[in-house]
């Protein structure tokens, strides 16, 4: 594993307070964890939204930039994952070779907060970031 990895690595707490969605409204909390198994990174979401619904995300990517299949999605065929020259974990989702998912992981200075920008990109409506905060749990 690149060991630039490592410190993405662990469980996080959503920090409503300080995230800003611009598309839908920003969950009243969550978490998200991230996990390395046989180089392969694993992303576990669990959201509480506005109306106390708790709604469950998971996916996992080989950390190599390569666009690889997603056939169990119905929004995204191709999913690639990499790590950027300032060091930031970037997911990318494609449908028809066309980029409609974009998120960003970017770490602070000490490794407590992680922000991921979300960038969808919607064909008729143009394109939105959510900007998530995350503390790291303790």
């Amino acid at each position: 594993m690149d060991e630039r990895l490592r410190p993405f690595l662990g469980t996080w707490i959503l920090d409503p307070d300080t995230s800003n969605y611009e598309q839908g409204s920003v969950p009243w909390g969550g978490s998200l964890k991230i996990v390395e198994k046989n180089g392969e990174i694993g992303f576990f979401m669990k959201t509480v939204e506005g109306e106390g619904e708790t709604v469950e995300a998971n996916f996992s990517g080989i950390p190599d930039g390569e666009d690889r299949p997603m056939p169990q999605n119905p929004f995204a065929d191709t999913l690639s994952l990499s790590l950027n020259t300032d060091g930031d974990l970037v997911s990318e989702a494609k449908r028809g070779g066309l980029s409609i998912m974009v998120a960003k992981r970017e770490l602070n200075e000490d490794g407590s907060q992680l922000t991921v920008y979300q960038t969808v990109h919607l064909l008729d409506a143009g394109s939105f970031t959510n900007e998530a905060v995350y503390m790291r749990a303790q």
